[in-house]
């Protein structure tokens, strides 16, 4: 009677044995989660091929006018949020610094603070991660500052939808 390797278990196999597949390592496990996060990543840029995408940072990676729309959309039960993002737009291309937007508006600091994680929310919700149409950071003396390039606060200013060309 002739026996036949079993690639997995390295042991003799026979008919109708059940075959085990050993655990996967760990780095391969957090490999494959790694290919399933990228795989989210670029879900919004599958949807729209056809969009031209502005690239923000590594945090924030590529927009395009339709994932703008889809946030905006789903952003706008947060009205302060929406201002400090519709202050970036029209200072587009220039860092704005987060005390000169709570000086020009009326929004208390706890009400813009409280939008602004209610938004990083919706951003994770719909694309599965943490990001939002401008750059960000802390400048050294402890205030946030936004950026929003101008391709994006052009989408924006036009109500996230990109210009219509043609007739």
């Amino acid at each position: 009677m002739c026996s036949r390797e079993n690639p997995l278990n390295h042991g003799p196999s026979t008919p109708g044995e059940i075959q085990t597949t050993p655990a996967l390592p760990d780095a391969v496990q957090e490999l494959f989660q790694r290919i399933v996060q990228l795989a989210r990543e670029v879900e919004p840029y599958v949807r729209d091929h056809h969009g031209d995408s502005v690239y923000i940072d590594y945090r924030q990676g590529s927009w395009t006018a339709s994932m703008l729309e889809r946030f905006r959309r789903e952003i706008a039960p947060y009205p302060a949020a929406v201002e400090l993002l519709q202050f970036a737009a029209e200072n587009a291309a220039q860092e704005v610094n987060y005390r000169d937007f709570l000086q020009q508006s009326s929004w208390t600091d706890t009400q813009v603070r409280a939008e602004l994680g209610a938004i990083t929310k919706v951003a994770r919700k719909l694309f599965g991660t943490k990001v939002w149409p401008v750059r960000t950071r802390q400048g050294s003396d402890g205030v946030m500052r936004y950026f929003m390039p101008e391709g994006i606060a052009e989408w924006w200013m036009r109500g996230g939808t990109p210009a219509r060309t043609g007739s």
